[in-house]
């Protein structure tokens, strides 16, 4: 692996920058990097390092994010033989981040969705879905269901979000009482809003359900297959990007070379639920 490099960046230096120029002079020069890379020899990923076992920073190094997102993408670094630069940013800034041009990938937790297809290119690359925990204890939540007339914390901006709303709609649409739905910036925020008795449940993805209840102390627990593997994880680029096909290719290779099921293992994943169709 070569030289890496973090540039943490607000919102507001994202879209002060959206119009300058790429640069993609060499980019077809290293290694076997693809034509349309922002810098020659250098692949740029925007990520919110904010939620293990996926992507995080781990024993105090705030430079070099580790997780299975941060692993796949050095693979992929690796692959195209290119620098990689990280390009840090908040959950909900993400996909501006990616519009305005300040990665070449958007290579995160992130989930494959209609929304984002209409706006960038997704390459899927994880199974996964939904998950639902609870106060140690709390005996009247055994499923989705009885989350009507509940307060339940999610972070906001995402498909899960999305999830208790339609969910809140059928139950209102039923005549049973909706879901109040408290959204958060962060994940660690939904966790003390549980534990802290702010809300009754939280929903995040399945893939972190293990390491949050794991880190509660026996606080909090989870309620399973309360709502179905549906959904799968992406890897974005750019509508249209001249990458956007080589990444995808490039992500089968790894899929098919071991590479990904290899890190799945590192990090407590099953690596049947590695998928690239």
């Amino acid at each position: 692996m070569k030289t890496l490099k973090v540039a943490a960046l607000g919102l507001g230096a994202m879209i002060a920058v959206a119009g300058c120029s790429s640069d993609t002079d060499g980019a077809e020069a290293s290694g076997a990097a693809p034509a349309g890379l922002m810098r020659g020899g250098e692949l740029s990923v925007c990520t919110d390092p904010e939620y293990p076992p996926m992507e995080y920073f781990d024993a105090g190094d705030t430079t070099n994010p580790v997780g299975f997102t941060s692993d796949s993408a050095k693979a992929l670094a690796d692959l195209w033989d290119v620098d990689i630069a990280w390009q840090i940013t908040s959950f909900d800034g993400l996909m501006p981040a990616l519009q305005a041009q300040r990665c070449d990938v958007l290579w995160t937790a992130l989930y494959l969705s209609p929304e984002r297809l209409e706006v960038a290119d997704g390459t899927p690359f994880l199974e996964t879905g939904p998950g639902l925990i609870v106060r140690t204890g709390e005996n009247g939540i055994t499923g989705a269901d009885d989350l009507s007339g509940r307060t339940v914390a999610v972070q906001g901006g995402g498909s899960n979000e999305l999830t208790l709303k339609r969910l809140s709609g059928e139950f209102e649409a039923a005549g049973k009482p909706g879901i109040t739905i408290q959204a958060y910036p962060k994940t660690a925020e939904t966790v003390a809003a549980v534990t802290n008795g702010k809300a009754d449940a939280l929903i995040e993805t399945d893939v972190a359900v293990v390491d949050m209840v794991s880190k509660s102390g026996g606080a909090l627990q989870a309620i399973p297959g309360a709502f179905p593997t549906d959904t799968k994880f992406a890897v974005y680029t750019r509508k249209d990007s001249p990458l956007s096909a080589p990444l995808a290719a490039a992500v089968q290779t790894m899929h098919e070379n071991g590479t990904l099921d290899e890190i799945a293992v590192r990090y407590g994943l099953d690596p049947a639920r590695i998928t690239t169709g």
